[in-house]
């Protein structure tokens, strides 16, 4: 979008677009670039990047020397598959950056945390991302719109890139020769090659919903009979920690951020190995009473480990820390969260 005024607001956040170029390699950069430009020229008491390869602006936001500087790590982003070899390395000098300059740095796995502390020599603080035991929906939506029914479908929810494997999940879906549909959920570059070789496995068994939000993508968790995470990388999977909230049985590749987000729950298959994912996969269709035993074992999970409150929490304290180091005022205001 266009640089300018705040548009409307999300659940009480006001939101600015910033300009950029559209490409594989110029999105997230130009856009980073000229949202650092339009902080200096704004009044923020702090400041928050998300993710390590924005840190090449940080020397750029240093100019506004009051001004605390906060960046979370959400995984290393380097290991992705989509990247050559000049943008991994400069991903990777990037990354050395926030740890230098930034006022706070926080992780959202304890793999990250030991990365940064072994690779780096700097200790960053782990906060959890938060996330919330949901409320189960009737499979209204989706039941007009795919004719999905309750407990009858694989599900998948995610970007359609190459990190996502999901041709090892449509490979071992294939191989299970059953009834129950694969719905695989993410938006795409649909002029990718790597996509146009998915979206061509499209039939009336694997369902491509495209980006789905809200109360549909509540349904389709909700009535789940299984999720499978098929990743080769991730820095801590969301998805997964989403799936567990609504109890569902998860499938996932045993890489560390899908290890750590699973604890005791669920099940792990070698990555990229597809004769393994189909092994568990035939397994897991075949006992629905595991399947379903996994239900309160996966929501307490979430309540104990990534309950928004000390999440919250916990930001609250990094700012308040960075606030001090630059030598603010630290005022207090806590509301609840939006509904």
């Amino acid at each position: 979008g266009d640089a300018g005024p705040p548009v409307e607001p999300y659940r009480g956040m006001h939101r600015r677009l910033s300009a950029g170029l559209s490409g594989k390699y110029t999105d997230a950069a130009t856009h980073t670039f000229t949202a650092a430009v339009d902080a200096l020229r704004s009044d923020f008491d702090i400041i928050h990047i998300h993710g390590s390869a924005p840190g090449f602006v940080v020397p750029l936001l240093r100019l506004k020397r009051r001004c605390p500087l906060v960046v979370t790590i959400h995984s290393l982003d380097w290991e992705g598959a989509k990247w050559g070899a000049l943008a991994t390395a400069t991903m990777k000098a990037a990354a050395r950056v926030p740890v230098r300059l930034a006022d706070e740095l926080t992780v959202v796995s304890r793999r990250l945390q030991r990365y940064y502390e072994s690779v780096f020599d700097t200790k960053a603080t782990y906060i959890a991302s938060g996330a919330q035991v949901a409320d189960i929906r009737p499979p209204d939506e989706i039941h007009r719109r795919w004719g999905l029914e309750p407990h009858r479908y694989i599900l998948f929810v995610g970007r359609l890139t190459p990190e996502k494997g999901l041709e090892y999940l449509i490979e071992a879906y294939r191989r299970t020769q059953t009834e129950m549909p694969l719905v695989i959920v993410g938006g795409a570059n649909y002029d990718d090659p790597y996509v146009e070789a998915l979206l061509a496995e499209a039939d009336d068994t694997i369902l491509f919903t495209g980006y789905q939000s809200g109360d549909v993508l509540a349904e389709l968790f909700s009535n789940a009979y299984l999720y499978v995470q098929p990743s080769t990388l991730e820095g801590l999977s969301m998805a997964v920690v989403e799936a567990l909230g609504y109890g569902r049985c998860v499938l996932a590749s045993d890489i560390p951020g899908n290890v750590e987000a699973l604890g005791e729950c669920g099940r792990t298959f070698r990555t990229a190995d597809v004769d393994d994912m189909h092994d568990q996969l035939v397994d897991l269709l075949g006992d629905p009473e595991t399947v379903a035993g996994q239900f309160e074992r996966a929501r307490e999970r979430v309540a104990r480990e990534y309950d928004w409150e000390k999440t919250a929490d916990g930001f609250e304290a990094v700012f308040k820390h960075a606030i001090g180091r630059t030598g603010g005022e630290i005022v207090t205001v806590r509301a609840d969260a939006p509904q």
